[in-house]
This record gives C-alpha cells, structure tokens and sequence, in this order.
C-alpha cells in the first residue's frame, strides 16, 4: 500500500504565545518525525464535499481524504501542510484499528 502513497505532506502542532501586553498568538512548527510523509489524497466534490447552500454561498464541511502511515502523535488540534497550504484535521481515523494506516479528513484553513 506505501507504493500508493505519491504525495508528501507535514504535520504541524500550534503553540500559544504571550506577547508582553498579554494577547496570545498561535504559532505553527512542524512535528519532529513527521515531515515529508508519504500520502495519499483523494479530494473530493459535490455530496462527498459535505457541500451546503448557506447564506447564499457554498459552504463544506471537508476538502479531501488523506491516507497515510499510523502516528500516534497526531491529533484533530494539529494540522497539515500540502503543496503549502494549510489543512485542519477533521477526524482521524484508525484503518482497522491495527495501528498501521489513518485516514485523515482535513478542510482548508480559513
């Protein structure tokens, strides 16, 4: 199955910073270990998309589906960067719970 994984993507976890007046900021660093994974993406369209009329505009609940290798340490809290575009995670999914593939599905950051 890693033969199908024909994209790379990295994960990156968000840290709140304190300026000296108090406001926090978030900033993004990537994940040690988890830079230029091995992905597979399936974008999806229309009904897949989870497409919505709202407010006169197109809204959607998710971008794509990506199938990579098993990693503990991910979380819906952290994100990916593909083809430098930033992704929330959706969900996470565990391929039959065997700890060796996840299905992500991420949404483009706003």
């Amino acid at each position: 199955m890693r033969h199908l994984f024909n994209s790379k993507i990295d994960f990156q976890e968000s840290t709140v910073v304190k300026d000296d007046y108090g406001s926090e900021t978030i900033t993004w660093t990537d994940i040690s270990g988890l830079i230029s994974v091995g992905a597979r993406i399936n974008w999806l369209s229309g009904v897949a998309r989870g497409e919505t009329f709202v407010n006169g505009r197109i809204e959607w609940a998710r971008d794509a589906k990506i199938y990579t290798g098993y990693s503990s340490g991910i979380s819906i809290d952290d994100r990916l960067v593909y083809n430098s575009k930033n992704y929330d995670i959706i969900n996470i999914e565990d391929f039959d719970e065997m700890n060796k593939y996840m299905t992500l599905t991420v949404k483009r950051s706003s």
